[in-house]
């Protein structure tokens, strides 16, 4: 059947006549008519209470005069920093090391005692002593984390840890049908179900978490906007590589902020005359796009070929200007 566009959602199309009368939506969801209440009475110095139980902030949304704008239902999921960083590092692997007996010297052991195996990644030293983990590393956590606790800590943490694991694994899936969004929602309601052994071991008091809050949605987004691979802000995260590490590489690593600024405005122009040398000059190969500067002795350019290929060619190589 034909579908169409209504509100940003596709709906089956049907003539208007056959329709009957039509039927509009409440003009702005309940939820951001109580946030604006609020920002404006704050405003306005009454000080109200939900301002501070909602931690909010005195600023001037910019989605306030929206009419038919849910601000709340276009924050989608985060693989990286809502599942890997958030949920599992932040809290799954701080909660379940301290509800183990030996606490982070007996996690370390077990993850050294791991069999190695091609297909995972081999802690030799633990995890307790490293502060700083990349995502990919996470993930290589995650896929024997529940291994580790076997037999190490109480049952309802095991089961617990479980739930957070499988509604990982089923949260990554690319395509989804009915079936796993089950299979994704019960998950996320066994580690509900066994979340009490953590307060119970004194570890936490309650679960009034953002991040863990956030998952709860997760099967509503994917149903409204898609698989939640399309909104990873993992891809973009690759940039740190090129816009900052680079950067910092390219510095004295003193006052680095300053040389990272300069490097960077040089790499755009240098990125930008390369491109408009590729328009201008035939068979001109750009050397962010080829290990060799190919200099064409037919086109000079007032004899600032070779200056500007060798300015290229630092640049390439990540050398401070």
């Amino acid at each position: 059947m034909p579908r169409r566009l209504l509100h940003g959602e596709f709906v089956p199309w049907l003539p208007l006549f056959a329709q009957g009368p039509r039927r509009y939506r409440p003009r702005r969801e309940p939820g951001s008519f109580v946030t604006l209440k609020t920002l404006g009475e704050q405003s306005r110095g009454e000080a109200p209470p939900a301002f501070s139980e909602h931690n909010l902030r005195p600023i001037n949304p910019f989605w306030a005069d929206f009419p038919h704008c849910n601000i709340f239902s276009s924050m989608m999921p985060d693989q990286l920093h809502e599942l890997h960083n958030g949920a599992f590092d932040d809290h799954i692997v701080k909660w379940s090391t301290a509800a183990t007996n030996g606490e982070a010297d007996e996690i370390d052991c077990r993850f050294r005692a791991m069999t190695p195996h091609p297909s995972l990644r081999h802690f030799k030293k633990g995890i307790s002593l490293t502060t700083q983990w990349t995502g990919t590393e996470r993930k290589n956590m995650e896929k024997v984390f529940l291994g580790v606790l076997a037999n190490a800590t109480d049952p309802g943490v095991q089961l617990s840890v479980r739930g957070m694991m499988d509604f990982i694994h089923y949260a990554h899936f690319e395509t989804h049908c009915d079936k796993s969004l089950v299979e994704l929602d019960q998950a996320w309601s066994a580690f509900h179900a066994n979340k009490q052994a953590f307060i119970d071991l004194e570890i936490r008091q309650h679960f009034r978490i953002n991040k863990i809050h956030k998952l709860k949605h997760y099967v509503d987004s994917i149903r409204s906007r898609g698989t939640t691979d399309g909104f990873n802000t993992e891809g973009t995260e690759r940039l740190h590589i090129d816009l900052a590490k680079a950067g910092y590489n390219a510095s004295n690593k003193r006052q680095y902020i300053r040389q990272m600024t300069v490097w960077l405005r040089r790499q755009e122009s240098v990125h930008k005359f390369g491109t408009y040398l590729q328009w201008a000059v035939p068979g001109y190969v750009a050397p962010f796009e080829a290990p060799v500067v190919v200099v064409p002795k037919q086109n000079n350019l007032l004899g600032l070929w070779g200056p500007i290929a060798k300015l290229l060619e630092t640049s390439k190589r990540g050398k401070p200007l």
